[in-house]
């Protein structure tokens, strides 16, 4: 997911709140213990689905 916050907009509380959360959102994907999917997987994942949807919604 991509998200981008101008930071000129944010308190510094709101700054801190983020890089905490962003921080945690990385720790748990490092912590995460599942197998890790290697691009090309990951591409080739993303082509199935993305072809399912499209017959899916095709007349």
């Amino acid at each position: 997911m991509k998200t981008k916050i101008p930071e000129t907009q944010l308190s510094p509380e709101e700054k801190a709140a983020y890089d905490a959360w962003f921080r945690a959102q990385v720790q748990a994907s490092l912590d995460d213990p599942r197998p890790s999917v290697s691009n090309e997987e990951a591409k080739r994942l993303m082509a199935a689905k993305r072809e399912k949807i499209k017959k899916a919604i095709s007349p």
